[in-house]
């Protein structure tokens, strides 16, 4: 049986603004990292982690962007697109040797309309079984697709041609879904993705941040992994010995060095509790615990392949 501890039901009454020190609400979800816009994050509410789906963001959920999508993939895929279910069963390049082709189940979740007319299109994909079905299991990541397209026709017809199609180019997430999409701007004329990713197993949950260049008809990775959350909320128990919680939301500034990349920066809000010392855990008891903030700031600059920590600390423990 786990137990929230009392430090962490604080932490959570703080970050929803929902309670008092003498009134804490039941145990909740992880904090959404991301920002609501592309450049400049809002403060996070408390959502689920992106582990188990990859739920698109509120611009990419209205009737005509799921249109749009929807005529996209079928420019794409063809007839493999399935409107009923609103996805493709294709044959894309083995994610290993990009040689073989292998099935898949390819879901859009995100795409972006550039000033020329032109677009990019940025699907998910899962290994497909014989029904035609994604099989994912909990620890298999999913697959980034990136589609460059031109329109077809004027812009009421709602048509669309391939440019360009980068298949299966990185795995991230878990459950067959690679995360949250977000379109950043990394500089001055460098558009990018932002995809928030993570993993939930036995208790333990994380989430990274991974961040890629767009531009001349490539995707170029710049960091795969920086840390955002993470918790052991699901294994806590009166007998763990440290139990926590931290959440990071992030946003991009102008580089202090003047460089042609914006830093990233991360505010950190959490805290962690190790059980008093010399004290007897008696069984189905929460014993009583020193509480240890993680609060904190940490500021990453590109340095010509990656980003890398600049200023500051990243409490995010590992799992």
């Amino acid at each position: 049986m786990n137990y929230p501890t009392p430090l962490a039901l604080l932490l959570i009454c703080s970050l929803l603004g929902a309670c008092s020190e003498k009134n804490a609400p039941a145990k909740a979800q992880e904090a959404a990292d991301a920002p609501a816009a592309a450049v400049e994050p809002a403060p996070a509410d408390m959502a689920p982690p992106p582990s188990a789906t990859a739920p698109k963001t509120d611009e990419m959920n209205t009737p005509q962007a799921r249109e749009r999508e929807a005529g996209m993939m079928r420019a794409v895929f063809g007839k493999a697109y399935r409107s009923d279910s609103d996805d493709a069963l294709a044959d894309l390049s083995d994610p290993d040797n990009h040689v073989d082709k292998l099935s898949y189940v390819v879901s859009a979740v995100s795409h972006k309309l550039l000033p020329d007319g032109s677009a990019i299109l940025v699907a998910n994909a899962e290994t497909a079984n014989t029904e035609g079905t994604a099989e994912s299991a909990h620890a298999s990541p999913g697959l980034l697709n990136v589609f460059f397209l031109a329109p077809k026709g004027t812009p009421k017809d709602g048509q669309w041609q391939v440019v360009k199609r980068l298949e299966n180019i990185a795995t991230l997430g878990s459950s067959g879904q690679l995360g949250e999409v977000h379109w950043v701007m990394l500089g001055a004329n460098k558009p990018g993705l932002a995809i928030r990713h993570g993993y939930t197993g036995q208790g333990y949950t994380i989430t990274q941040l991974a961040l890629f260049e767009i531009g001349d008809g490539k995707v170029t990775a710049i960091d795969g992994g920086i840390d955002l959350y993470s918790d052991n909320s699901g294994a806590c128990g009166p007998e763990t010995e440290e139990c926590w919680m931290v959440k990071g939301n992030w946003r991009f500034a102008p580089a202090r060095n003047g460089g042609a990349y914006d830093d990233l920066l991360i505010d950190f809000k959490g805290a962690s509790e190790k059980i008093k010392p010399g004290v007897t855990v008696k069984p189905d008891e929460d014993p009583p615990r020193i509480a240890t903030p993680l609060n904190g700031h940490a500021r990453y600059g590109f340095d010509g392949k990656g980003y890398k920590l600049l200023e500051g600390k990243n409490p995010v423990p590992g799992v």
